[in-house]
């Protein structure tokens, strides 16, 4: 063997085993001493990746145990890591959910080995089974908007899951794959920007917080001092302007809910899917990050009596009529009107102001548009 082979041969023992090294620094799970190492890839989970829980374990609002629990997993649950790794604790999302996990009690399970694994979710009520078929036993029924991870081919119609590490199958038919391109989420590039377009498939950079915001000098419903009050400065500066000539008119508004930190949007989304369902929730309820309310520009608004605050029955009352008619003269619009369902994802509020400025506003309402159309995007779906 010539000397030139034998730096060749000790390269490749070499590389070897440092592969193996990476290999079994993942069969051993994640630990705060060897989660940097690991860190290149679950710094990528913009691609998203499927983790199992190694032991019981507590979803919570923020990185550490400090934070609020969201929910407690079983052992062997499956959850889908949408975030960077934050002083060993990595963000997830859960059946709508999203939170963080410790690291430590979570295994990779998406790895190349299961590249075709994909995220579906359940369009109504759906039976599991042991087999694909409905000849076969029924391990458990799951609710509408469930998520699946299919981990199988499509056989007969059937499809073969995992779901909180049970192994079944259930009905492509009452299944929509939801991590396809077309559900795809992108993060706006100026979120300070007043016309930002933020919505079901535009989300707002993480742990983005306004920093104009101030406390706004109109009433509202409540009269604690709380951050439901604030909104940006020149928004802030146009609300006031609204009410008072509303006031002038004969027109009595009330504040409902501005400016919303994007904690309280987990939260707040989360109790909708507890009582709803996740697919009932986000017709009427953003996903944490898309929410207008996160901005500082928007807010909801009812009559002067308090009564539907943020109700279908505020609609046609003379304080709507009045804002369908007038919001675009201080730079609001009616950010979801009513038969634009399927262009803003939402159903019709009347009650939910978007500052977006004068002139785009005057734009907006009077061409009857949405602030999608305004932009020439195509529609969100519900």
């Amino acid at each position: 063997m010539t000397k030139l082979n034998k730096v060749t041969l000790n390269k490749r023992l070499l590389a070897t085993g440092f592969a193996f090294i990476i290999l079994f620094a993942g069969l051993i799970g994640f630990n705060p001493e060897n989660i940097k190492v690991l860190e290149p890839s679950v710094a990528n989970a913009a691609t998203v990746k499927t983790y199992t829980a190694t032991a019981n374990l507590n979803v919570r609002t923020g990185p550490s145990t400090a934070n609020k629990i969201i929910a407690t997993v079983k052992q062997g649950t499956k959850l889908t890591v949408t975030g960077k790794n934050a002083n060993g604790w990595l963000k997830v999302s859960l059946n709508g959910q999203t939170g963080y996990v410790s690291g430590q009690y979570v295994k990779i399970s998406n790895s190349s080995s299961s590249a075709a694994t994909e995220i579906y979710t359940a369009t109504a009520n759906l039976n599991v089974r042991t087999g694909p078929s409905t000849a076969n036993k029924i391990i458990t029924t799951v609710k509408q908007g469930t998520k699946l991870t299919v981990t199988g081919k499509n056989v007969n119609g059937w499809l073969k899951v995992s779901l909180n590490g049970q192994t079944g199958y259930v009905s492509s038919k009452y299944v929509k794959v939801s991590n396809s391109s077309s559900d795809a989420i992108q993060v706006v590039a100026k979120p300070e920007s007043i016309p930002v377009l933020v919505n079901k498939k535009n989300k707002l950079p993480e742990n983005y917080v306004p920093k104009d915001l101030v406390y706004t000098s109109i009433p509202f419903t409540f009269k604690e001092k709380t951050e439901k009050r604030k909104m940006r400065s020149e928004a802030a500066a146009a609300i006031s302007k609204l009410f008072s000539v509303s006031k002038k008119q004969g027109v009595s508004l009330l504040g409902v809910s501005a400016y919303r930190s994007h904690a309280t949007q987990v939260a707040l989304f989360d109790s909708y899917v507890k009582r709803d369902g996740y697919a009932k929730a986000i017709t009427y309820s953003a996903l944490p990050g898309t929410s207008e309310h996160e901005t500082g520009l928007a807010i909801d608004v009812t009559g002067g009596n308090g009564k539907c605050a943020a109700q279908d029955c505020f609609g046609g009352t003379k304080e709507a009529k009045w804002l369908q008619a007038h919001a675009d003269d201080y730079g609001f619009i009616i950010r979801y009107p009513k038969g634009k369902e399927s262009v803003t994802g939402y159903k019709y509020e009347p009650w939910h102001l978007r500052y977006v400025g004068k002139s785009i506003a005057q734009t907006i309402m009077s061409q009857g548009i949405t602030l999608e159309e305004y932009y020439y995007t195509r529609a969100v779906q519900k």
